[in-house]
């Protein structure tokens, strides 16, 4: 149930992000084309939205396995070593979103301390930033998953193999 619920709430923020994105820019573009005006706020507005997609949709790729990994030299060795060299590469991956994860915590709260606003939007500027912790929540939690499966044997590597990108490229 809880897998649902994360996976589903990775899906809307992609979709309604990219959606409300296009639109917003697309009504942007035709009222300074056709009714030579605009709104200066919506380019602010795209920009915390791609920040939102960006951060859950690369939580969501850990997830899918689509990061494409390069694994020409991983591919040579036996099964067992390669289980091993994927988890030394999902200790790095770690290594990476643990203390973004950590970092992102105490700026998101120093900002919201601060109380300051956005300049175009007026919103909250803790709302915004508040796409980084939350990306890289579920980033570690995905590559936590991912880690599981690898321990378990059920996959080698994280992401996506290049002979498989390949193959999968190659179907009709």
């Amino acid at each position: 149930m809880f897998e649902r619920i994360i996976t589903c709430f990775e899906q809307v923020v992609i979709t309604a992000g990219f959606a409300i994105a296009t639109l917003l820019l697309f009504a942007n573009v035709v009222a300074r084309y056709i009714f030579d005006t605009g709104f200066p706020w919506v380019l602010e507005a795209v920009q915390y939205l791609f920040a939102w997609v960006v951060l859950v949709g690369a939580a969501h790729g850990i997830k899918e396995g689509v990061h494409l990994g390069i694994d020409v030299l991983t591919s040579r060795f036996s099964v067992p070593i390669q289980r091993w060299l994927g988890l030394l590469s999902l200790l790095v991956c770690l290594g990476f979103s643990i203390p973004v994860l950590i970092l992102s915590i105490e700026y998101t709260y120093r900002i919201w301390e601060w109380g300051d606003l956005s300049l175009d939007l007026q919103i909250p500027q803790w709302i915004p930033y508040l796409a980084i912790p939350v990306g890289m929540s579920l980033m570690t939690l995905r590559l936590l998953q991912v880690g599981l499966r690898i321990w378990r044997g059920e996959l080698l590597h994280v992401g996506r193999s290049e002979q498989q990108s390949v193959t999968m490229d190659e179907m009709p």
